[in-house]
C-alpha cells in the first residue's frame, strides 16, 4: 500500500514537518499489524519544488497524504500558514491544509487520524488504486506561493 505525503516544504513549514513525522510514526506503529495482514506500506516523501511538478502530482493542498492515491481528507480546508509565508519574497500569504478531526481543528495531522485512515486503507486493501490527476492549474494559493517562493524553486537555496 502506498503511503504518500506531498508537501511545498519540509524544512519549515509549521504543518508539513510535524504532519510527516506522524505519518512516520503512524506508519512504524501499524507496521507489525499490515505485515499479518500480508500487506508491504510503501511510505514515500515528495517535496514538490516547483509549480510543473506540483501541476504533475496534482497537487490540490499541502501538506496532502494520499493511500494508494486517495487523499485521505474529503474536503480541503485551509488557513494562513505563516512558516511558509516565510518562505516567500515579502512574506506573501500563503495558506496550508488543515485538519479537522473528531470535531475539533489542527494544524498538523493528529497521529490517531492517521491511524485510522490507514487501518481503514489497510482493511480494504483490494479497493483499486487510484491514479494521479494532473492539472492545468495549480489553485490559486499554491500559485501564489510558486510565483513568490524565495530563490524560485526550492528553499535550500534561498
Amino acid at each position: 500500500m502506498n503511503v504518500d505525503l506531498l508537501v511545498i516544504d519540509l524544512d519549515t513549514c509549521k504543518r508539513c514537518v510535524p504532519t510527516g513525522e506522524r505519518l512516520k510514526e503512524a506508519v512504524k506503529l501499524l507496521a507489525p499489524v499490515a505485515e499479518e495482514l500480508d500487506i508491504e506500506l510503501l511510505y514515500r516523501e515528495f517535496v514538490l519544488k516547483t509549480p510543473e511538478e506540483a501541476k504533475r502530482q496534482g497537487l490540490l493542498s499541502s501538506p496532502t497524504i494520499r493511500l494508494n492515491g486517495r487523499d485521505i481528507a474529503q474536503d480541503i480546508r485551509e488557513s494562513e500558514c505563516a512558516s511558509c509565508g516565510d518562505l516567500t519574497e515579502n512574506h506573501t500569504r500563503v495558506d496550508c491544509r488543515e485538519w479537522h478531526y473528531r470535531g475539533q481543528v489542527y494544524p498538523a495531522a493528529p497521529t490517531a487520524m492517521l491511524v485510522e485512515a490507514l487501518m481503514g486503507a489497510m482493511l480494504d486493501v483490494e479497493a483499486p488504486s487510484v491514479g494521479i490527476q494532473p492539472l492545468e492549474a495549480l489553485p490559486e494559493n499554491l500559485d501564489r506561493f510558486y510565483k513568490n517562493r524565495k530563490g524560485g524553486s526550492c528553499s535550500c537555496c534561498s
